[in-house]
């Protein structure tokens, strides 16, 4: 059964908070991803439009170029929050980690990121020109995307290989559903909530609902939405511990 402190996820979150502020850095890409065509800013993030691929050959080159650019600081920020607060929870060496470890874990996330991103918008783009309904695209990328949820945790936490990180991250979808189910609310809620945020920036301040909406995401969701898996996912070691202390010795 998933139980989750939501004020100890928002203490660790507060105590993190130059790590998740180390996020609004990506707003840099706010301007690039504007003016190029076929992507756009909107609901606290930044989106590829489905028909991307009948773009000019250079400005499709340019939007991918950009695209795994972002990936690549998205991928380093998210595997430095996850182990500020593996940190925060259990003994690390932390200049140790800084030092050998980051730059690998999120080089992983950041290749997994790549492939997955591209692979989606390619596909999409496909179906959709093969005449199947938005509506159902945007749900089988929902649920695929959604199966990936606690990666980052297993390649910082467990510090595996990119594959079997994958794999541990599907074991643990599989025997601890109830925490995935939590977590996947959490975030479509939380999605909800910034594009009430969004209409209410663009209805009262014409033209930034987007910009605020993303400003909110990087500084606040994100970094505190990997704060709160990685609390979840770390508190299974808490459970092998006490039933191991229960066991005869």
């Amino acid at each position: 059964m998933a139980i989750v402190d939501f004020a100890d996820s928002f203490r660790v979150y507060a105590g993190n908070f130059p790590t998740a502020l180390s996020f609004s850095l990506l707003l840099v890409f706010v301007f690039p991803f504007m003016w190029l065509s076929n992507s756009f800013v909107s609901s606290g993030t930044m989106f590829i439009s489905y028909g991307f691929l009948k773009a000019p050959v250079f400005n499709s080159l340019g939007l991918l170029a950009l695209v795994l650019v972002f990936l690549f600081f998205y991928s380093a920020l998210v595997c430095l929050m996850v182990l500020a607060v593996r940190r925060d929870l259990s003994s690390v060496k932390t200049d140790y980690y800084l030092r050998e470890k980051i730059q690998k874990f999120a080089f992983k996330y950041f290749r997994f990121l790549a492939v997955f991103t591209l692979g989606s918008a390619i596909i999409s783009s496909v179906l959709l020109e093969l005449g199947l309904p938005v509506e159902v695209i945007n749900i089988v990328l929902l649920v695929a995307s959604s199966s990936f949820i606690f990666l980052p945790q297993t390649l910082v936490i467990d510090e595996e290989g990119l594959a079997a990180s994958i794999l541990s991250a599907w074991e643990y979808l599989l025997t601890h559903f109830w925490n995935y189910l939590l977590v996947v609310v959490f975030g479509i809620v939380a999605i909800f909530l910034v594009q009430v945020v969004e209409y209410l920036a663009d209805y009262y301040l014409s033209g930034i609902g987007g910009f605020v909406s993303l400003i909110l995401c990087l500084s606040v969701f994100v970094p505190f939405f990997e704060a709160m898996k990685t609390q979840i996912y770390m508190s299974r070691f808490d459970i092998i511990r006490s039933y191991e202390s229960r066991l005869p010795r």
